[in-house]
């Protein structure tokens, strides 16, 4: 088989002429190896000397861990129950005084979707006498959240009827207090669980 050479041959090129001239191996004129491997072994013992060692980094992060579950437990500890959910959750709840969300006048909610809102609201009422007192007061301050949220709504749609993003906040609250409903009566044995 032969091979036909691409771009100027060796002999008709003079500077590859020249390159082929030049030796093949170019011995160091010194030993360069032990000036390398003694600036090696300055670097290793600067690092190691620069670092802390593995137990200041133990202690480091058994402090951080520390700190960390001392504020979250802080954060735990403190009630964070908003002034309107205390209205609502003290005492005892009849069915009546639940009522649901009020969208306000600049809601785009139809008559279907509070309808059906509606229906299930009836089997929420007579559920959430039924739950456990800090069960049902948890209840009733989510509930008081979500009239907030929808009360801002309403006040922001006020403002600017035509907000896309205004809109789907106002479907999203609408979502949760469904959702908020619909635990309440699927929970078993009149408790619910956290998820």
């Amino acid at each position: 088989m032969t091979t036909i050479p691409f771009g100027p041959r060796r002999d008709d090129d003079a500077l590859m002429a020249k390159v082929a001239e030049l030796p093949k191996d170019v011995a160091p004129s010194r030993d360069l190896w032990p000036g390398i491997a003694a600036r090696l072994g300055e670097e290793r013992r600067a690092t190691a000397s620069r670092g802390m060692g593995w137990p200041a980094a133990l202690a480091a992060g058994l402090l951080v861990a520390s700190v960390s579950a001392l504020l979250t437990w802080g954060l735990v500890r403190e009630s964070r129950t908003p002034p309107d959910a205390e209205v609502l959750a003290g005492g005892t709840v009849a069915p009546a005084d639940i009522r649901p969300v009020s969208y306000g006048a600049n809601s785009a909610l139809g008559a279907d979707q509070l309808a059906a809102r509606d229906a299930l609201l009836a089997e929420f009422q007579a559920r959430v006498a039924r739950l456990a007192p800090e069960t049902r007061e948890s209840v009733l301050a989510n509930l008081a959240i979500i009239q907030k949220a929808a009360d801002e709504i309403d006040a922001a749609l006020a403002r600017d009827p035509a907000s896309g993003l205004l809109n789907e906040l106002l479907v999203g609250t609408y979502q949760q207090e469904l959702q908020l409903y619909s635990k309440v009566v699927t929970a078993r044995d009149g408790t619910t669980r956290r998820t």
